[in-house]
């Protein structure tokens, strides 16, 4: 058996045992500390997990690729810029159901249309928000995934890399079922603030390369006036 079908197996086995645990929630945040208030506020019902992933961080799209019917909780407190926010919305709605928590007035209407399930003021009663939270994880459970994911031989290749940030890369090359173009990545990868410079993208895809070389695999990519549009992965010579 090849490297390669030995990885791919493996995989499927994790796969398997992946898909028997129960999913967790997932906090995303573009704000930490008043995140961490609101989580404090709201750790009595035990409806959320004690703690947040911050936008763009390796551990979030890790936790939300990992899980089989995941809810993205993504919190946009008091003062956050939200110009991008129905973006960010759309490429989050592609790895995971997406409940967005809102102080300011925003437009709902807007962010559904992007794809979240569902927006809520933050401010709410922490037992009416509870409430509402708990029903849209139980309203997940019963309806199933509603997350279509590409399903390809190399989704969890990831698991033959070890560096996280290429891990995480691949993730999202290889699961979301459409391609992503050098903006979506670099508003998936930033911070919170702003998105990840473009030059620093270019610079994780080569080093992602390098590492998939082992593999006979490369990212496959095409671009046209100015931006690059990355098509998941794909063997060298076809």
């Amino acid at each position: 058996m090849s490297r390669f079908d030995d990885l791919v197996s493996t995989t499927g086995r994790h796969l398997a045992e992946r898909d028997r645990r129960p999913a967790t929630d997932v906090i995303i945040t573009l704000r930490r500390p008043a995140t961490a208030t609101l989580l404090d506020r709201m750790r009595r019902h035990r409806v959320l997990p004690a703690f947040s992933h911050s936008w763009g961080s390796e551990q979030a799209y890790l936790a939300l690729l990992g899980e089989g019917c995941p809810l993205a909780v993504l919190d946009v407190p008091d003062g956050v810029a939200v110009g991008d926010l129905d973006w960010r919305v759309g490429l989050l709605s592609e790895l995971a159901v997406v409940v967005v928590l809102t102080a300011d007035p925003t437009d709902a209407v807007d962010l559904l249309r992007a794809g979240a399930v569902n927006v809520l003021p933050r401010d709410l009663p922490s037992r009416e928000l509870a409430g509402r939270l708990a029903a849209e994880r139980r309203r997940l459970e019963i309806s199933g995934p509603a997350v279509r994911r590409r399903v390809t031989r190399n989704v969890q290749e990831a698991r033959g890399i070890q560096h996280r940030t290429q891990r995480v890369l691949l993730h999202l090359l290889s699961s979301v079922s459409r391609p992503l173009c050098c903006h979506d990545l670099c508003l998936l990868l930033g911070g919170g603030e702003a998105p990840l410079r473009r030059r620093l993208l270019l610079a994780r895809v080569a080093r992602l390369d390098e590492r998939l070389a082992d593999y006979g695999m490369v990212v496959r990519r095409s671009a046209q006036w100015g931006r690059t549009t990355y098509e998941g992965l794909q063997v060298v010579g076809r």
